[in-house]
């Protein structure tokens, strides 16, 4: 069971309107929410120093402004004008468009703009990017001069004005691509929400918290019904009171704090620690995994600890560390990838045959009237879209066989983000690069320099994973239930979010950067970005240095999903799910496992006591440690902005 029951039939007559449920006044609150978002997921991160609106598939630049909405803009309306109030499927649009748009004004945006200056900016003749790099570079793919990079990065002269002239041309064609990609996932998601949705019923139960604040109740002094349950209060004070406790420290810095964290559980030498990170939001989110995944995920954690503990001292390399997760996890969760995707299409292939069916031979048996894209437009702008991305990466410089290899792995990678999100609830999971695995793929010896420079230009697109934009537009679609009546609007609100926030976050980076220079910033515009044509300049200096025998790490990967897979498949009974052992392998599972832990006993210990029944009135408990602590890091954020500008405190999760 993954969420509070909905509202009665009569209930939901009376909040869904008559007529295009997907209203303009949706649409101008989604809209200004992405606009927030597209100032805001760079401020935070480059500016403010604060915690980071964006860097998830639940973040709290989405959730707060709906918050705001849903909590206070719509118990004004019901005071001033009732009939007025918003309703369920405009506040859904609502969030949908913001989550969706979530995705792009922070990482994204920031690698997209840092791969475009960065080339001419910072070339040293130790670096050799002039020599290795620089020849095999398509100038319409960044900013070739120079003095608008140094301007960029060092901050404009007195009296000087940005030279947009320079930016016009690489940034029209990076936006182009961004345009093509957020087609393309529009479209995957639209052939495979029957699927998902209606077939195989999954839970997406990163939804569950919008869902239920969309429900308005007639009933109480607030509009979202489980506002007015004390249950709810006791989770929201949990969650809050160690933030604002914190937040004194803020201003007296000796100050006892409340830690989050409470050590590292070491199990011998040579083993990864385990994290006991405490996050109320986590906790409030697992509670709506389906017990035997949230299972899974723990004992193939565990597993997948004890692996790299014994293969370590068994002499074998297993990659760097554990930070975000090691090279042994990451090949082990795409050799996982690679099994779950190809047998999920498998599975999927009577809907799929409809599909085609009616795009390719209009078939009229084949009803596509309430799916998001009609089935023919949604494949031919799906197939449209992925000939542009491949057309894209070929012209700045990368084979064919590459190219389509590369797009095959974004795919599969994409696809298991996806589908880990939707199944198994993770707030955020980041899994092996596409590039990475190509480069053991092919093999470095295969490949020309130029395909080099073109695949470091993809770390922008698809370089953190934690932000997929296939990702929010799969959850997106458990809200679209009852609005794909009018999908026109509908893509039309899913249009404006990708493009104010690409091209706002663009325009809003760009000119801080003029003002104050993006030097300053670091990070992504600085070491990251380094590090990204550095690895080209190094693959081109020593194609034989790839260490290829890591890639066979993968082949355990899917043993142990084939294994579990089969398992499931025989004997009902087993506990452990494939989509559990993927889950694990992602970063940053090992580092909220113990908030998932304690979910997941919490919610095994109520079902075994109370059944089906307790479930439903503990959820608004978890519901209040969700809301919380985007309510804890919303007030944060205020005080970061007004007393501590420049020099905030985060409150990420990791």
């Amino acid at each position: 069971m993954a969420q509070v029951p909905a509202q009665t039939p009569a209930s939901s007559e009376q909040t869904e309107p008559k007529q295009h449920p997907v209203t303009a006044r949706a649409i101008v609150l989604g809209t200004a929410c992405v606009t927030f978002m597209a100032w805001g997921g760079h401020y935070t991160r480059n500016i403010g120093h604060t915690t980071k609106m964006a860097q998830d598939h639940l973040p709290w630049g989405v959730m707060v402004p709906f918050i705001i909405i849903t909590v206070v803009l719509n118990k004004l309306i019901q005071k001033v004008r009732p009939q007025s109030i918003l309703t369920r499927s405009e506040l859904l649009v609502i969030f949908a468009m913001a989550s969706i748009g979530s995705a792009l004004p922070s990482y994204f945006m920031a690698h997209l703009l840092a791969n475009i200056a960065a080339p001419y900016y910072f070339p040293t003749p130790e670096n050799g990017w002039a020599t290795e790099l620089h020849p095999h570079l398509a100038s319409w793919t960044v900013v070739t001069d120079l003095t608008a990079v140094r301007w960029f990065y060092e901050g404009l002269p007195a009296g000087a004005s940005i030279p947009w002239g320079a930016w016009m041309t690489p940034l029209f064609w990076r936006l182009s691509l961004v345009a093509a990609i957020g087609c393309f996932c529009y479209c995957v998601v639209a052939i495979l929400r029957k699927q998902w949705v209606e077939h195989e019923r999954l839970t997406f139960p990163l939804m569950v918290l919008p869902m239920n604040m969309a429900d308005r109740e007639p009933k109480g002094f607030f509009t979202v019904g489980f506002l007015n349950l004390p249950v709810f209060w006791i989770g929201f004070g949990l969650a809050i009171f160690p933030i604002l406790w914190n937040i004194i420290g803020y201003f007296v810095p000796l100050f006892p704090q409340i830690p989050r964290e409470f050590g590292r559980l070491i199990i011998g030498r040579e083993f990864p620690p385990i994290d006991t990170r405490f996050y109320p939001v986590i906790i409030g989110a697992a509670y709506f995994i389906e017990l035997d995944i949230s299972f899974s995920i723990i004992v193939f954690y565990l597993f997948l600890t004890f692996q790299l503990g014994f293969l370590t001292r068994l002499g074998f390399e297993t990659g760097p560390p554990r930070g975000d997760t090691s090279q042994f996890e990451n090949w082990q969760g795409l050799g996982a990838l690679c099994v779950i995707i190809p047998w999920g299409l498998w599975m999927a292939r009577g809907h799929l045959k409809e599909v085609f069916r009616k795009a390719f031979l209009n078939d009229a048996s084949v009803d596509d009237s309430r799916e998001l894209l009609p089935y023919r437009t949604a494949v031919f702008a799906g197939i449209a879209s992925a000939l542009y991305i491949i057309g894209w990466c070929i012209a700045s410089g990368m084979s064919v066989p590459i190219a389509l290899v590369f797009l095959g792995l974004v795919l599969i990678v994409w696809l298991g983000i996806t589908r880990i999100t939707i199944e198994s609830g993770l707030i955020s999971c980041r899994t092996i690069h596409a590039q990475f695995a190509s480069y053991h793929v092919v093999g470095l010896t295969n490949w020309h320099p130029a395909s080099m420079v073109a695949m470091a230009l993809t770390l922008t697109w698809h370089r953190d994973l934690k932000t997929a934009l296939m990702a929010p537009m799969a959850n997106a679609t458990k809200l679209f239930e009852d609005l794909r009546v009018d999908r026109l609007r509908l893509t039309l609100a899913v249009a404006i979010a990708v493009a104010v926030v690409a091209g706002g976050s663009a325009y809003y980076a760009i000119v801080t950067g003029y003002e104050t220079g993006a030097f300053n910033y670091g990070g992504i515009y600085s070491n990251s970005v380094q590090n990204t044509f550095n690895g080209a300049v190094a693959h081109i200096r020593d194609p034989f240095g790839l260490k290829r025998e890591m890639a066979l790490w993968s082949l355990l990967g899917v043993a142990t999903t084939v294994l579990t897979a089969v398992l499931r498949y025989y004997y009902p009974w087993w506990p452990l799910h494939p989509i559990g052992f993927v889950s694990a392998t992602t970063y940053p599972a090992n580092r909220t496992i113990f908030s998932i832990f304690i979910a997941w006993f919490a919610k095994f210990v109520i079902l075994r006591i109370g059944g089906i029944s307790l479930y439903r009135k503990a959820t608004p408990f978890f519901l209040g440690l969700m809301l919380g602590y985007f309510t804890g890091v919303g007030i944060s954020f205020v005080i970061d902005t007004i007393w501590f500008p420049e020099r905030g405190h985060s409150l990420a999760l990791y």
